[in-house]
């Protein structure tokens, strides 16, 4: 994964919320990561893409 994005699609009712919380200045952080049993690790900072 290199990006990441809301489906609007699935739930347009998130998506409407993600876009007020934007415009009302909230910053939005997404990150690949590794998930084990026993350990989760962060691999990369990941692109959010608007639409």
């Amino acid at each position: 994964m290199e990006n990441f994005k809301i489906a609007k699609d699935i739930d347009p009712e998130y998506y409407n919320n993600y876009q007020v919380a934007k415009k009302a200045g909230v910053k939005f952080l997404a990150y690949r990561c590794k998930i084990s049993s026993k350990k989760i690790l962060i691999e990369k900072k990941l692109k959010i893409i608007n639409e």
